[in-house]
């Protein structure tokens, strides 16, 4: 499959890229790694106009610690982020979950920015043009209807990101540069939860860096799929705690491939507020998974499956969690 025609810059700045992206957002997309860019533009779901490479940009790609925090620039590689000594030692949860993104290909091209700001998924949508031409556009894809629900108007592709859960977890901001000057939020804010439009980035903004605090807790990443590699996943979970004499007095529970967006659950985190982690409370907390997550309908998991695996993932978390010192 060949590649659509489209205008291609390189800018030298940052602030030369964020004036290219305000003059035409809608027509226009960025490049970074390419990994999910590339092959939705040879599936023909997006046919841009132009395309900014951002990797023309010098000084991106970084990995600076500060007494607050750790400082991580947008094109940082995946894998120069889970082969550095300093992310393995102190934050080996996102170590972990930046392992986990595809296959080592993935990995070496892909970057920071580029995982944190890839599309939703949906079997409607990621396909070839074969494929989609047997019924009629998706909403997603420019028509009126959710093939996976039969409504109008409505979009239920699946956010099934690797590295947001959890950098959400552990508290996690970005700082992005736009036509009025720089701004940090808190990571989680970065999705809108509407599925044809997952980020809440405003006309012209990119992100510049990630700013994951300094902490004392501990944190597992878990993802469940078909194959080993290669694969989204079905269901994925960045557990994230900190104690105080040996009780939890943060929790941060993050799901993958459950909603629009990452799915924070605050109800398991508010139950595991002020316990201690042992075998009576890890069983208890993980058959209320049911009731507190509620996964969305997507086009090929049912939500019963997703739930059923969430708490299996919890379960196994927890377990984990109880033996790290």
């Amino acid at each position: 499959m060949r590649l659509p025609k489209f205008e291609y810059i390189e800018p030298k700045s940052l602030k030369e890229a964020v004036k290219n992206l305000s003059a035409d957002p809608s027509g226009t997309y960025l490049l970074a790694g390419g990994t999910d860019l590339l092959v939705n533009m040879k599936f023909g779901v997006i046919t841009p106009a132009r395309i900014i490479h951002l990797k023309s940009i010098p000084k991106l790609s970084y990995i600076i610690e500060e007494k607050e925090a750790i400082r991580i620039g947008v094109l940082t590689s995946l894998r120069d982020l889970y082969t550095s000594p300093l992310i393995q030692e102190k934050f080996s949860i996102l170590s972990h979950a930046a392992r986990e993104v595809g296959a080592y290909a993935h990995q070496v091209m892909g970057t920071v920015g580029g995982n944190l700001c890839q599309g939703n998924r949906c079997r409607f949508y990621n396909q070839s043009p074969f494929w989609r031409s047997v019924r009629p556009p998706c909403f997603k894809a420019g028509g009126e209807i959710c093939h996976v629900i039969k409504k109008p108007r409505e979009c239920h592709s699946t956010y099934c990101g690797d590295l947001a859960p959890a950098l959400i977890a552990m508290g996690a901001r970005v700082k992005v540069l736009g036509p009025q000057g720089e701004r940090i939020f808190p990571l989680k804010r970065l999705y809108s939860f509407n599925g044809k439009k997952p980020l809440s980035l405003r006309k012209g903004e990119i992100i510049k860096e990630v700013i994951v605090p300094q902490s004392s807790g501990k944190g597992v990443y878990l993802k469940w799929r078909w194959r080993g590699s290669i694969e989204f996943p079905i269901v994925s979970l960045a557990l994230y705690i900190e104690k105080e004499d040996n009780k939890i007095s943060l929790a941060r529970v993050v799901f993958s491939g459950v909603g629009e967006g990452p799915v924070e659950a605050s109800g398991i985190e508010k139950m595991l507020i002020g316990k201690t982690l042992d075998d009576s409370i890890i069983d208890s907390l993980s058959r209320e998974v049911p009731q507190t997550v509620s996964p969305m309908r997507t086009s090929i998991y049912s939500p019963a499956y997703k739930r059923k695996m969430a708490g299996i993932l919890l379960r196994e978390g927890l377990d984990r969690l109880k033996w790290i010192n």
